[in-house]
């Protein structure tokens, strides 16, 4: 769910993972790293070294099975959907199963009683994301909290297995918003280390490094990196990154005290000791144990529908010069729930042990997977992953803003926010605001994108939809469908479902795609004008012509239309 300009197909992505059957249909992860990641012999055994140290107690961390280091590739078990799955998924009324206080409190302690249990092993994660947390349901459909486990370790260590390469992240990359800015401090300190062992004093960043400098990656090892000496603090300010983004979703709450204690807590998390934050991570739970919850269990009726995982990991892009060559991204501030496309489950070939024996670990030989198929988490330069080699078919990956796009109930769906790609979104800030100010609608718009993120700006909703209104009283189409959407979901401004039906219906007139969906979720939900699934029915067949969501979502309402509804609409 991101603004972006997509980066060329070619561009291969340095992480993927994907979810897998095993012959015994077990759940199992493959991360595969890309043949130009520097130095994947070394970073693949350091996770699977990370892995097979929870053997004995691997109740928070997914089971080792193999690393294959011909393929590049580290399979490890754990059954259940990434936390971005579950955030795209409805419960109920709900859009997303933690949308109640309860139901995120729980899902808090889950998280934090994790990572209380790593650190009691010494281990410092530094790679928190939702897309890293997996939880099951139990046998009545309910979250199984206790199932919480994390499959991914690529950057974690502990005082036995210690880091002696600097971390291959971009810190500039919007992906990077939720490394503590100890841990930021840290891997530049590590660049500039390596760059001096390498002769290249001036360089602060893997970006930075000539071609030389760049080959040496593989081969130097540097025992005392600053990134050895981070703690726990790290890791927590990284989880109140990504409850504070999930805690924007017009949380439901249980109690009245919730609405100022959560988000207080929350914000907690990232706060140093001496600004107030907590002394420890027990400190922390209990701080959250003492919330009263509601202990009414949540059922969910259907499990997410996606399978495989979109890294949000901040790896730098391989091919720099393709991406430069381009219109830079734009991220929101929220974006870490896919989008509902998948694909089919596809056989898959067999992991090979490799000619030069660097298959390792339990369950060696043939190991027999089924792609899940392709689901749509975006970052800003939308980290996808792909199935294995032997499964050459992609998905058509659309842009989502923040709100959970939902399957089921049509009712509970969230709008979406699709950007045009501009020539704008490359300007310089100073130069897009001259234009915003001379009164360009394109500019105008570009630059309520910039503030919706904080990109070169302090993130201000409220600016955002100042500079969307002014471009929308231009007539132009983006600006209305974006404003339409700031007024559906009431960021920046006042929720207004009137005038979001407004502006969509600009938008929608002048064929934008984004216009046409989110007023076919208003028609359906009935909110700004009378429910009517057969006009929604229309503007979703529009929206279909360009954009996946829609494609999906008119299916989805297809089944639910009698045959005499159909037939008004012209559908055999």
């Amino acid at each position: 769910m991101t603004d972006h300009a997509e980066i060329p197909a070619q561009a291969e992505r340095p992480v993927q993972l994907d979810k897998f059957l095993s012959q015994r249909d077990t759940e199992r992860w493959c991360k595969r790293l890309s043949p130009e990641h520097p130095a994947t012999d070394y970073w693949l055994c350091h996770e699977a070294r990370m892995l097979q140290s929870f053997q004995r107690d691997s109740r928070y961390a997914a089971r080792f099975v193999a690393v294959d280091l011909d393929r590049r590739m580290l399979v490890s078990e754990a059954s259940g959907h990434p936390l971005t799955h579950w955030l795209a998924t409805p419960a109920g009324e709900l859009e997303h199963p933690f949308q109640r206080s309860s139901d995120l409190v729980r899902l808090i302690l889950a998280s934090l009683r994790a990572l209380a249990h790593l650190n009691r092993f010494g281990l410092v994660h530094g790679g928190l994301r939702p897309d890293i947390f997996v939880l099951a349901q139990n046998d009545k459909g309910e979250i199984d909290f206790n199932s919480l486990k994390l499959i991914d370790f690529g950057v974690a260590r502990n005082p036995q297995q210690r880091i002696e390469k600097p971390l291959f992240i971009d810190l500039t990359s919007p992906d990077a918003a939720y490394l503590a800015p100890a841990m930021r401090e840290a891997v530049q300190r590590d660049w500039q280390t390596y760059a001096k062992l390498i002769g290249e004093h001036s360089k602060t960043s893997w970006y930075e490094l000539s071609e030389t400098g760049r080959h040496q990656y593989d081969s130097v090892l540097i025992p005392e990196l600053s990134i050895n000496s981070l703690d726990w603090r790290t890791d927590l300010y990284a989880l109140g990154h990504w409850f504070k983004q999930i805690s924007l979703h017009r949380i439901d709450y249980y109690k009245d005290a919730h609405q100022e204690a959560l988000p207080a807590l929350i914000k907690r998390m990232q706060k140093p000791v001496l600004s107030g934050g907590f002394t420890s991570l027990d400190n922390c739970i209990k701080a959250f144990e003492s919330l009263e919850i509601d202990q009414r269990a949540l059922v969910i009726p259907e499990a997410p529908q996606t399978g495989a995982v979109f890294s949000m990991q901040p790896t730098p892009v391989l091919h720099a010069a393709q991406l430069l060559a381009g219109a830079p991204t734009l991220r929101l501030d929220d974006e870490f729930s896919p989008g509902p496309n998948t694909l089919p489950r596809a056989d898959i070939k067999s992991v090979s042990t490799g000619s030069r024996g660097k298959l390792m670990g339990v369950g060696v030989g043939l190991i027999m997977v089924a792609a899940v198929g392709a689901a749509l988490l975006s970052s800003k330069e939308q980290h996808a992953s792909k199935p294995p080699q032997a499964l050459q078919q992609t998905a058509s990956m659309p842009a989502f803003d923040s709100t959970p796009l939902a399957p089921t109930p049509i009712a509970a769906a969230a709008p979406i926010q699709i950007p045009e790609t501009t020539a704008l979104a490359g300007l310089r800030l100073e130069d897009l605001r001259s234009a915003a100010d001379a009164g360009d609608p394109a500019a105008q718009t570009q630059l309520g994108l910039r503030y919706r993120k904080g990109l070169g700006v302090a993130a201000d909703n409220e600016r955002a939809v100042a500079w969307y209104r002014r471009a929308a009283e231009q007539n132009h189409a983006e600006a209305q469908a974006y404003l339409g959407f700031m007024l559906m979901t009431g960021r920046g401004t006042r929720r207004d479902d009137a005038e979001a039906v407004r502006y969509s219906r600009l938008a929608a007139e002048q064929d934008n795609a984004t216009g046409q969906y989110n007023l076919a979720l208003l028609y359906l939900s009935g909110r700004g004008v009378p429910a009517d699934k057969l006009e929604a029915y229309r503007w979703l067949q529009r929206a279909a012509e360009r954009e996946n969501g829609a494609r999906q979502r008119l299916e989805e309402l297809k089944r639910q239309l009698s045959p005499a509804q159909l037939a008004a609409l012209g559908v055999h």
